[in-house]
């Protein structure tokens, strides 16, 4: 019946491309070769800077890079298409990256004469280096689950029942709960330093007399229909303050992605919650409306 299970499943998510988990069996089973360019982005190789075309420089994690999705569909090449010729759009997003790496991908970027850097930030990216995520326990020992989770759906769907199961009783604490300690009160260490390093973003580029604004996706596995009982609402209201003190253009996706009654249809796989062609086609009209006047050449 087991077998019979995993080849069940296998067959009923064969179009699954993306998992979100690291260590699942999508994530492993169904990796995709990815071109980059010679500084290590999915992207074409970029030359020097064409006086006749507004240069976008588009920083993120794995949101602006695409995970799960083409490279035509993400919302960095949709701006650049709807943009026109005369402006260029460069994508320098890296699975992972929060504020530290942003940092540095600013400095990388800085010197390739930009006329406007635009951030993409989700959640996680304010999470710093000494706040410890919650660590629930697997179904089976470590060294076993990873070998599982490589090679089985039907583990990969029952650890993640398990995981929930863990958080609704307490055993564990949940993801959402990790946030709200660390980063609600703005007055705590964790939360002064991660905001901090935005500000410090923000104040690099304007010192470098180049344009910047800010867009941030929500999390939409945390989002019930229409946006309903959102958690993490503290996270926009503390970018929206500083995109407000800094006086610069920001997009807040969470009311645009909450006019969808299931959050899992902007989703690129049932077990990937990262923005699909739906959800990164609705983030290029909300950035295009809001920073369209920033941009006008």
């Amino acid at each position: 019946m087991l077998v019979a299970s995993e080849f069940g499943l296998r067959y009923w998510y064969r179009h699954v491309q993306s998992g979100g988990n690291a260590g699942g069996y999508f994530a492993q089973a169904r990796q995709i070769e990815i071109a980059r360019n010679s500084l290590g982005y999915r992207d074409h190789e970029i030359g020097p800077k064409d006086p006749s075309r507004y240069r976008i420089a588009v920083i993120g994690d794995s949101f602006t890079w695409g995970q799960g999705i083409d490279a035509k569909e993400r919302f960095s090449n949709l701006i650049e298409a709807l943009l026109g010729p005369r402006y260029e759009v460069l994508n320098f997003g890296i699975p992972g990256h929060d504020m530290p790496q942003h940092l540095q991908v600013l400095e990388q970027v800085l010197p390739l004469a930009p006329d406007f850097v635009l951030l993409q930030l989700y959640i996680n990216d304010f999470e710093t280096a000494a706040m410890q995520r919650p660590k629930p326990r697997p179904l089976i020992s470590d060294a076993a689950a990873r070998g599982w989770g490589r090679s089985s759906v039907l583990y990969d769907m029952a650890n993640g029942h398990w995981v929930q199961l863990q958080e609704a009783t307490g055993l564990t604490e949940s993801y959402v709960r990790y946030l709200q300690r660390n980063l609600a009160d703005p007055n705590a260490p964790n939360a002064q330093l991660a905001f901090g390093m935005l500000r410090q973003f923000v104040e690099k580029a304007k010192s470098a007399a180049v344009g910047v604004g800010l867009v941030l996706f929500p999390m939409t596995d945390a989002m019930g229909p229409y946006g309903a009982g959102y958690p993490v609402g503290f996270v926009h209201d503390r970018v929206r303050q500083i995109a407000a003190d800094e006086r610069i253009p920001f997009v807040d996706l969470l009311p645009a992605f909450s006019t969808y009654k299931d959050p899992t249809s902007l989703w690129v796989s049932p077990f990937d919650a990262h923005p699909n062609p739906v959800a990164n086609a609705r983030a290029a009209q909300e950035i295009l409306s809001a920073f369209s006047r920033a941009w006008q050449r």
